[in-house]
């Protein structure tokens, strides 16, 4: 006899194996950053988009749908709603959701807020303007949200980009100034989702290591820069090997923000200045984020000594933030090397943010542990 809960158990089973990843083009990178968000930021603008996705293109609490892409935490497809709707939205060219995935509402807010997972708290809402709507939660947050990006073009990069207003969470027009100055978009006139952002990491006066030696980030961008270097992919903790790849993408901010900062000093006089959430390669090879460190643990050079850390600094910097990505999809050859000190790409923050925590590089097999 088949039990009601195997095929959501086999499903919950295969979701697990393929975590979500945010997949960006140099286009929609590009648009991202002439709309970059600190993360508070990102989350007002996550909640605006469900928000008025439900009350401008939903309408009814009860017009929720069973998704196969979640569950609920009684292994019971997650309840979602859909933007497409054929009384005010038939095309789904008004929409505050991607059309990747069909538009579903709850399942572009959860993807956008919390780390990978196909299971969620789902529960109704008892107040506010979506009070009765069915909500999707998690305890595990995104460290770098990941927030919709507006053109009135559904092709990222045809269009002119448009904007939500920046300190009104309750006005769902959006606007082509991002100030949201200036007469909004009639509600009649079509819009679209082009990408969904992240935020970036570096402050503007560290250096990358690029072929012909160490680079300042900005630098870097404005220049256009693509020879950067990287760990192999064969690379492990008794033999670092460093290879010449190429930058697939820059991220940057066009607007002023503040940010937190760790700065970190090590025993050698090296210095790290980096965002809260910033990958960092510990000695035992570790990524972790640069918030978890601390007086005494050891960062690794890019020669492969360790370096042990003297102080660490909390702060903050008001100004822009920047990072970038290599071509190379695998984790090792996404670790690159930063004022000398081996740090995670901008993948390991949402990309691949399941590898945070997690040794990446390990120990050679010795060669008498060898089979002959």
């Amino acid at each position: 006899m088949t039990s009601p809960f195997s095929r959501p158990l086999a499903t919950l089973a295969a979701l697990s194996l393929f975590p979500l990843a945010a997949q960006a083009e140099p286009l929609q990178e590009w648009r991202c950053s002439t709309d970059s968000l600190t993360p508070a930021q990102a989350n007002i603008r996550i909640e605006r988009a469900r928000k008025c996705g439900l009350l401008r293109n939903v309408l009814n609490p009860d017009a929720w749908f069973l998704s196969s892409r979640a569950f609920d935490a009684s292994f019971q497809f997650a309840k979602d709603y859909k933007e497409v709707n054929t009384a005010v939205n038939p095309l789904g060219d008004k929409s505050f959701s991607g059309s990747s995935f069909q538009w579903n509402v709850n399942f572009y807010h959860a993807w956008g807020t919390f780390d990978a997972t196909p299971l969620y708290t789902v529960a109704q809402e008892t107040t506010g303007a979506t009070a009765n709507y069915f909500k999707w939660s998690h305890t595990a947050t995104r460290p770098r949200p990941l927030y919709p990006t507006f053109e009135n073009t559904a092709a990222v990069g045809t269009g002119t980009q448009l904007f939500p207003h920046p300190t009104n969470p309750d006005d769902c027009r959006l606007y082509t100034n991002p100030t949201g100055t200036g007469a909004p978009v009639a509600n009649s006139s079509s819009f679209f989702v082009v990408a969904y952002c992240e935020s970036s990491c570096f402050t503007p006066d560290q250096s990358v290591l690029f072929s012909g030696g160490e680079k300042n980030i900005l630098d870097a961008m404005k220049q256009g820069r693509e020879d950067i270097i990287t760990l192999g992919p064969d690379s492990t903790l008794d033999g670092l090997q460093l290879q010449q790849g190429k930058v697939y993408s820059y991220t940057s901010e066009t607007r002023d923000s503040e940010h937190v900062i760790f700065h970190v000093r090590t025993a050698s006089g090296g210095e790290l200045k980096v965002t809260n959430e910033h990958p960092v390669v510990t000695r035992e090879g570790r990524m972790v984020q640069a918030q978890t460190l601390k007086v005494g643990d050891e960062l690794l050079r890019q020669d492969g000594t360790p370096d042990a850390i003297v102080s660490v600094e909390r702060g903050t910097h008001a100004g822009k933030v920047y990072n970038l990505k290599p071509e190379a999809r695998d984790q090792v050859s996404n670790i690159l090397v930063a004022q000398g000190f081996l740090v995670g790409s901008a993948r390991f923050q949402n990309d691949d943010v399941e590898y945070m925590n997690r040794i990446i590089l390990f120990h050679a097999i010795p060669a008498e542990a060898l089979p002959d």
